[in-house]
């Protein structure tokens, strides 16, 4: 699922910097930065840094009842934020075209704040981040700072509807009005 929504954002993003920057190739790709020994990709690089819980859905199980009168007793769904970080990984003698690729990336960003994968809709908004938390991830990855931007993705749900309880609520009491003396 979270592949699912990473690819589909960054095939969009790069259809509209492909179409900006009149390019053959592809421009912005889903992939880990700081891997050693590799080659600079001089691409937009999309990559995961982290999960989080939004918890303002509830975090209390949930208790669904039938018309028969049976009930079930499940885990409450898991709603997720995935946080990404949209990094400019060009060759130093490319910094300016980096630059520019990330800035037309943030255009994208502001005027596409909603997109769709596997038939659900998700939102993206850029994050504010100070220099030390960049210094931090920059450092994490094991790769030298390049231009880039963090930005969460909204509205990602894991619900595996796994039921861990259940039953039946009493029928209604039965009355015996004839009385035997």
């Amino acid at each position: 699922m979270i592949h699912e929504i990473l690819t589909r954002y960054t095939e969009q993003l790069n259809e509209y910097l492909v179409t900006i920057h009149k390019s053959r190739e592809g421009i912005a790709a889903v992939g880990q930065i700081g891997v050693e020994n590799r080659e600079t990709p001089n691409k937009l690089i999309v990559s995961l840094l982290n999960i989080e819980r939004e918890t303002s859905g509830g975090i209390s199980p949930t208790i669904s009842r039938s018309n028969n009168g049976s009930y079930s007793k499940m885990h409450p769904p898991l709603m997720l934020i995935l946080n990404v970080i949209l990094a400019a990984v060009y060759d130093s003698g490319r910094y300016d075209h980096s630059l520019s690729v990330l800035s037309d990336a943030l255009a994208f960003i502001q005027t596409n704040p909603k997109f769709e994968a596997g038939g659900k809709t998700y939102t993206i908004e850029v994050v504010n981040c100070n220099m030390q938390y960049f210094n931090n991830i920059w450092t994490l990855m094991g790769s030298h700072s390049y231009p880039s931007v963090v930005c969460k993705i909204r509205n990602l749900v894991i619900d595996s509807a796994e039921i861990i309880s259940g039953g039946r609520t009493a029928d209604k009491p039965v009355v015996n009005t004839n009385s035997v003396n």
